[in-house]
């Protein structure tokens, strides 16, 4: 008998979870015919005590102040009677434990939920406790950028920048300084050692990941012994449009106004070229393979996140400036994959190129990241990515200092 009950309880359950998907009310004769049918007809119904048992259900659940009839119902046709409308009761939620309480209370004011218990729920203490792990070990941690705080304390880097995280952070009484962060104001667009000697340059996608590498460089960590002395501020895809503005940083665009003067005067009054054996014609020449020599010169790779649009703003970048060698820094996704543990979930839906995956497996392949390719392919199909606040200076400082 208990075992009969308490499949009547469960298939009720499941009712709530398919049918109501978190709706109050329903209809009596709707909960009635989905129980029919789970037991596979009206024959199997009658069987298993039909009505009768379908009565008792909800005088139970009654009881037990899961349900309750709506008032202004009318009855139904049956006997004994029953309302034809009813309504779940939400239960007062128990709360967090004196245990979990006295375990996070060390480090943070709780205050804030002792006076609301609905909000005590399971996902947020699992979030207090990532909080308080990090506050024990606060003192031998470095400042980071708060998208770098807010992926290693929550699984996603926007979180504290959102109204929820900044929320939480104020129920608790906490600042980004009592989390080591730091929000980082987008003043700068490039750093460089020595702006007379530009030769190594990084572009890094996202601000923060921009600020941790320019840290590690200012700090005189050699990051994958590329001997980096420039970084670029991406802004995302923002490169596309400013990446012009290196040539006036290397002087080239002062070199290219210089020759396009020369190449002017090198033309007769009726637009045809002069003599090209001329001595006239030789700065033209000189002025060229000056500009070719400093773009030769130069090593230029990109970093970004793992991610669908994070590789079409390399793929559109390198496309749009040919003359420059620009290559994706495989050691950094590389680093990446090492780091994360896990892939995480694209926070929105993502264009996906599939010329521009192919591009990248190529160039992977190609420089011997077989296995990063392997899993960029499966991350690419099951929506997943590898954000670049993954990689912050605790990390450069772990593999390179």
């Amino acid at each position: 008998m208990v075992k009969d009950e308490q499949k009547w309880i469960r298939l009720f359950k499941k009712y709530k979870k398919d049918e109501l998907k978190g709706r109050l009310r329903f209809q009596l004769a709707d909960l009635e015919n989905y129980i029919k049918a789970r037991f596979g007809g009206a024959s199997a119904y009658q069987a298993a005590g039909g009505y009768r048992e379908f009565f008792q259900l909800l005088k139970k659940l009654e009881a037990e102040a899961e349900i309750r009839a709506v008032k202004i119902s009318g009855f139904n046709q049956r006997q004994p009677r029953l309302k034809k409308r009813w309504t779940l009761l939400e239960k007062d939620p128990e709360g967090w434990s004196d245990k979990d309480i006295l375990k996070v209370s060390r480090q943070l004011n709780l205050s804030y939920y002792f006076k609301r218990p609905a909000q005590q729920t399971e996902e947020l203490k699992q979030k207090l406790f990532k909080l308080v792990e990090f506050l024990d070990s606060k003192s031998e941690r470095e400042w980071a950028s708060r998208e770098e705080r807010s992926l290693e304390l929550f699984a996603d880097e926007k979180f504290l920048s959102r109204s929820a995280g900044k929320k939480l952070l104020s129920n608790l009484n906490l600042s980004l300084t009592d989390l080591k962060a730091q929000q980082y104001n987008h003043l700068f667009v490039y750093w460089t050692k020595d702006p007379a000697q530009i030769n190594n340059i990084l572009i890094m996608e996202n601000h923060s990941a921009f600020i941790g590498i320019k840290k590690a460089l200012a700090a005189g960590i050699d990051i994958f012994a590329q001997d980096f002395d420039t970084v670029i501020y991406g802004q995302g895809k923002r490169i596309i449009r400013s990446f012009g503005f290196l040539k006036e940083l290397l002087g080239l665009e002062v070199s290219e106004l210089i020759s396009d003067g020369v190449s002017k005067a090198n033309r007769t009054e009726d637009g045809s070229d002069k003599d090209q054996n001329s001595s006239e014609s030789k700065p033209d020449s000189q002025h060229n393979k000056k500009r070719q020599q400093i773009i030769d010169g130069l090593n230029i790779y990109y970093a970004g996140d793992l991610d669908p649009e994070g590789l079409a703003i390399y793929v559109g970048l390198k496309n749009k400036y040919p003359d420059f060698e620009i290559s994706l820094l495989g050691e950094y996704y590389q680093l990446l994959l090492e780091e994360s543990g896990r892939f995480y979930p694209c926070q929105k839906r993502q264009n996906k190129k599939q010329k521009v995956l192919e591009q990248v497996l190529v160039e992977f392949e190609t420089e011997g990241y077989e296995q990063l390719s392997a899993e960029l392919k499966q991350a690419w199909r099951n929506d997943l990515r590898l954000p670049q606040e993954l990689v912050t200076l605790e990390v450069y400082k772990k593999y390179f200092a």
